[in-house]
């Protein structure tokens, strides 16, 4: 069956509890939106989740795909949201042929190994926000799971070409299995646009996001790689290497976009988009 759909789902704990004192409305607009496509996820009746997450364990120069037999951890941000606790199970049959699959193609990439592959790596907000939706999925689906490069922040430009071919080379390995699944790119986006943030504010963060979003409504490869490549130096965008391989999963499928929200709820912007 290979893919049967893909999603853009933002990792900003803020998401997890609408009911949490002083959560921003914006905020809980993207909570209803996260529950909306996690019962768009159960129809599709997942066999294999593949979730790429730019905070996973990193590698300095390669991607990194999971090679434990699981993975749990909390959404814990500045000590709140520990109760927020996912556990999944990587598909390591399937993790090590497309490891095999992707070092035959001289893709850097690599295998990561928390501890020992018989215990479970550990997750932080980047997998367990989004995972914390997909808890109740009653295919019990298994997971594989890619890191992104520290490179990504200072050679995000140079990463483009590689990226869109890795996203290429995902999209057949896939096809290739006779599985139904879903892709998930965890994502956030500019990160400049409050001054009282830690990033500080910039005038590129607010255009950007709109070009994203013009972007994930149309797939249109020269929005991503051309439009909304001078802003990023000053937007700060943790999920662009994600849409990036998106983009390469994606462009030769026949995938209906919807952008569900895009919204500012804090210092950087947020969205959850379908492909169906």
């Amino acid at each position: 069956m290979a893919i049967v759909g893909a999603f853009i789902l933002p990792h900003g704990a803020m998401i997890l509890d609408p009911k949490k004192k002083g959560i921003p409305k914006e905020a809980i607009k993207l909570h209803k939106a996260m529950v909306d496509a996690a019962k768009t996820i159960e129809k599709l009746k997942p066999e294999i989740i593949f979730l790429t997450s730019p905070h996973s364990i990193a590698l300095s120069n390669d991607f990194g795909v999971y090679l434990n037999k699981s993975g749990s951890g909390s959404a814990e941000w500045n000590n709140e949201y520990k109760d927020y606790i996912v556990k999944v199970d990587f598909d390591e049959e399937i993790t090590n042929q497309l490891l095999e699959y992707l070092t035959e193609k001289e893709t850097a990439v690599s295998g990561v190994a928390a501890f020992t592959p018989g215990v479970d790596a550990p997750f932080r907000w980047g997998e367990a926000v989004p995972l914390w939706f997909l808890k109740e999925l009653s295919t019990n689906p298994k997971y594989i799971l890619m890191s992104q490069p520290m490179r990504r922040h200072d050679q995000t430009k140079e990463m483009i070409p590689e990226t869109l071919t890795l996203g290429n080379d995902l999209r057949l390995f896939f096809d290739s299995l006779k599985k139904r699944i879903v892709i998930i790119i965890s994502a956030d986006m500019g990160h400049t646009h409050d001054k009282e943030g830690p990033y500080g504010f910039s005038e590129d963060a607010k255009p950007f996001d709109a070009l994203m979003e013009d972007w994930a409504r149309k797939l249109d490869r020269n929005i991503l790689v051309k439009k909304a490549v001078s802003k990023l130096d000053k937007a700060l965008c943790c999920g662009y290497i994600g849409f990036v391989l998106l983009q390469g999963i994606l462009e030769k499928m026949n995938l209906e976009p919807e952008v569900i929200i895009r919204s500012t709820p804090t210092y950087y912007g947020m969205m959850v988009a379908k492909y169906l």
